[in-house]
């Protein structure tokens, strides 16, 4: 009988021995029979096929057993649950689940008082919850053909019935979870806590690790027993001989799980699962129901712990009903409407022009009227949404000439290896407070939309500057980023005036500068030559900042930010900077732009 692994819940391993089960992938195989239990359907799961790419998403394989979702860069977290596609499909074929969501009381937990379970959590900003439960008097044998049937169609290796149930836990609820060897924790404490620089662990694949302090750790009080979200340590599996587990769910920072899933190129379904996001009720219905089936095994829960705030947050949004009609360009009617909000589950509330919804606490994807518009168009048919041409005259005449340079520029970007962002031609209040920019030095709105859009942009690059915090922000690693749009720059006694300007960003470790100048070599071959003269700027790094010079005057700047300017945007990265004029005739004509494939 193979031994129980950490991938078995939380971390289904792709590079694993195959004793995990489960294999790391970008989509999601749903089980057809698994889904007819689930759901009342009213259609033939033929219509079910044909509906789910008009709808909701994608399929990338349809077998007499699965249906393959294409998940790749979707940000659906429900979707990673049969109960999350149970909803989605009774709501696009209207027809209703088999199954009651889980009150609070009935929670397997609530009908008796039971000791805590040992365990500490050092870093509860990291962990929001964490649940541990005791179980003992298990005996590990093969699963019945239910669970092997469920398992397999939804791409899983059935292993045994201790394994499989932390497995069908995950794929009916979204949620990961882990067992770990009671007999193999020091006096059965677990510690959650950070790494500590120069620590190790041997993992599961029987390599040794070495962790830095922002990964996650589950621990007893003498060494490290799993990777929090990413695998579990060798000296913790469970084996044929455990009678007594320690079932762990938990919502872990899903930031620092993606980082270290990254850094040790560990990917996997549970951490997967992690960084698109979990829910708070979905765990505890997860725990619950992994709990009653270790106790249908003969299990005994002796103990539990949880810890965190439990509560689930509400999200409410009103959507206006001339909204609704306007951005999708179809007047639907307003029971249509409310028919498809109630459809997904949404708490309806009618209001005057419209509707006061709360959102399911699952759709973590659903946070202002523009994604409950996006619902409605979906629920509608975005292939009964006419075609119309624009109407009215376009407002200036197009210099062809600019915009075919625009274009091929933008190209040439791209293949270079960059992304493309657009920002608004405003600068935030944030902006002008952390750049020292002076009001009067700017163009004023006369009715702006807001205190963050009084002012037009003089320069593109401090609107990157925010991209980029936000986006290290997320966890990624390293940015490439640039923008082509209008800056705005004032003239006496006169409207102001709008240039086309390139600006691009780089923050990528210590050699960003480097790695920006390499690029503007590249391109530069393409320009025609530009020198670099020294030039000084309070918004640049003293020593690391160039005016870009062509024919004798200045058509850009590169250089690194200032360190006080980036402390400011919560970037501790250094980030280097290009800005140059693309529109100004003189500037274009000095580029003499010769396009080719680099």
């Amino acid at each position: 009988m193979p031994a129980l692994s950490e991938a078995e819940g939380i971390q289904d391993l792709y590079r694993l021995r195959l004793e995990a089960g489960m294999t790391e992938r970008e989509n999601m195989k749903v089980s057809k029979s698994w889904l007819l239990e689930l759901t009342k359907l009213e259609v033939s799961l033929d219509e079910v096929v044909r509906l789910l790419p008009l709808r909701t998403i994608g399929t990338k394989e349809i077998t007499e057993d699965f249906i393959e979702l294409d998940m790749k860069g979707y940000n659906r977290a429900d979707l990673l649950s049969m109960r999350g596609v149970t909803y989605e499909v009774a709501a696009i074929t209207d027809s209703k689940v088999n199954f009651d969501e889980t009150d609070e009381n009935e929670y397997i937990w609530e009908s008796n008082k039971l000791p805590q379970a040992k365990v500490e959590v050092e870093c509860p900003k990291l962990v929001p919850l964490y649940c541990i439960a005791k179980i003992s008097g298990l005996r590990v044998e093969p699963s019945n053909k239910d669970w092997v049937k469920k398992l397999e169609d939804c791409g899983v290796r059935s292993v045994n019935n201790l394994a499989d149930i932390t497995n069908l836990a995950m794929l009916e609820y979204g949620q990961p979870m882990h067992a770990f060897d009671a007999g193999q924790v020091k006096d059965e404490v677990l510690i959650v806590r950070t790494a500590k620089d120069g620590e190790q662990i041997v993992t599961l694949d029987e390599k040794k690790r070495d962790l830095i302090p922002s990964d996650i750790l589950i621990c007893d009080s003498e060494k490290a027993l799993g990777l929090a979200g990413v695998m579990g340590g060798k000296n913790c599996e469970v084996t044929d001989e455990t009678n007594t587990i320690l079932l762990e769910a938990a919502i872990f920072d899903p930031i620092f799980i993606r980082k270290t899933a990254q850094r040790l190129n560990l990917p996997s379904e549970a951490s997967r699962r992690f960084q698109h996001g979990l829910t708070k009720k979905r765990l505890l219905q997860a725990l619950s129901a992994a709990i009653k089936m270790y106790q249908d095994l003969g299990g005994n829960l002796e103990a539990i712990s949880i810890i965190g705030d439990t509560s689930e947050p509400t999200k409410k949004i009103t959507v206006n009903q001339g909204r609704v009609n306007s951005l999708i360009g179809v007047d639907i009617k307003p029971e249509d409407i409310e028919n498809y909000l109630k459809r997904l589950y949404f708490g309806v509330k009618k209001i005057e022009n419209g509707w006061e919804l709360e959102v399911p606490y699952y759709r973590l994807d659903v946070n202002i009227e523009a994604d409950v518009i996006e619902e409605i168009a979906r629920m509608y048919g975005y292939e009964k949404i006419p075609s119309k041409k624009l109407e009215g005259n376009i407002p200036e005449k197009i210099d062809q000439k600019l915009f075919d340079f625009i274009y091929n520029l933008k190209i040439s970007l791209v293949d270079l290896g960059l992304t493309e962002v657009q920002t608004y031609s405003f600068y935030s209040t944030k902006i002008l407070s952390d750049l020292g920019f002076r009001n009067s030095d700017l163009i004023k709105v006369s009715n702006p939309m807001s205190s963050e859009t009084e002012y037009l942009r003089d320069m593109l690059w401090p609107n990157l500057l925010e991209k980029v915090a936000f986006n290290l922000k997320q966890g990624y690693e390293s940015i490439a980023i640039f923008e082509v749009g209008k800056v705005y720059v004032p003239r006496e006694n006169d409207l102001p005036e709008e240039k086309y300007k390139l600006a691009i960003a780089i923050a990528d470790g210590d050699d960003s500068i480097q790695k920006l100048y390499t690029i503007f070599q590249k391109l530069n071959e393409y320009f025609g030559d530009t020198k670099l003269e020294a030039g000084e700027s309070e918004l640049f790094h003293p020593v690391r900042a160039w005016q870009l010079m062509k024919g004798g005057r200045q058509v850009g700047q590169i250089g690194e930010v200032h360190p006080r300017i980036t402390n400011k945007f919560g970037i501790e990265k250094r980030v280097a900077i290009i800005e140059l004029e693309i529109s100004n005739k003189q500037a274009c004509d000095l580029w003499s732009l010769k396009i080719r494939n680099l």
